[in-house]
């Protein structure tokens, strides 16, 4: 799919979790959301269900031509694999590859045609581009506490710093759009916390404009959109002073 969405997101980790071997669950679900531990595979759950939450919403609020009670025929099993998660020490595998079929995905996907032809579509991020991008702001952190910037103002930058790491680290959940709102309030808290033309603002409008552009540089899919991250980019290097 050319563009994201949370239909097509869902869809894509419903795929991924039909396509697994039957082993532990646990060790399964910490491959698939990319984490270490169990208290991971929780986190990720509550992403999860709070995805497949902002799908049924979306279609919901779709035209009454689309039918979406049709398009969300599915849902009910759907969660019932959600919910799964809450046990998932106690399970093997077959007990969500059993549940995930062929069925359900097409339903997920047509979901996010859907959505699609009524203009909910995002950029997205591969995998190889959103792990770059973690690099990238773990660097700018090291920048940020190397630096000699005021402590209160490090502490505030790598806080939110931290939020666009986790963004990006669960990006095939949340999505775009949450890496964007990360970025967001990493920017508009820098702004608000430095003085305009001090040399902390440039300093911080330097690692901003960075961040922006990079974003603009692996977003991939409804270009237009994309752009944005590249505009920006300029707007918080007029802003900063970066």
């Amino acid at each position: 799919m050319a563009t994201g969405n949370s239909a097509s997101r869902l869809a894509a980790i419903l795929e991924q979790v039909r396509q697994q071997p039957k082993r532990a669950a646990i060790e399964v679900w910490m491959e698939i959301f990319g984490v270490p531990d169990r208290l991971g595979v929780l986190q990720s759950s509550a992403d999860l269900a709070r995805l497949v939450d902002q799908m049924e919403a979306e279609v919901r609020a779709l035209p009454e031509d689309e039918d979406p009670d049709h398009l969300l025929a599915f849902l009910p099993q759907i969660r019932n694999v959600v919910d799964g998660l809450l046990y998932v020490g106690n399970v093997h595998m077959n007990h969500f590859v059993d549940q995930v079929t062929g069925e359900m995905i097409y339903s997920v996907g047509v979901c996010a045609r859907a959505l699609r032809r009524n203009g909910h579509s995002e950029p997205t991020l591969s995998e190889d581009s959103s792990n770059q991008l973690v690099e990238d702001v773990r660097s700018v952190i090291d920048a940020v506490v190397a630096s000699d910037l005021p402590e209160d103002l490090k502490e505030l930058l790598v806080d939110r710093l931290r939020g666009v790491e986790a963004a990006l680290l669960s990006v095939r959940i949340g999505g775009y759009a949450n890496v964007e709102k990360a970025l967001d309030a990493l920017t508009f808290g820098a702004v608000r916390a430095t003085k305009p033309d001090s040399e902390e603002r440039a300093q911080v409008g330097g690692w901003l404009s960075r961040l922006w552009g990079k974003l603009g540089e692996h977003a991939q899919g409804a270009e237009a959109i994309a752009a944005t991250a590249a505009s920006t980019a300029e707007v918080v290097k007029a802003i900063t002073g970066g």
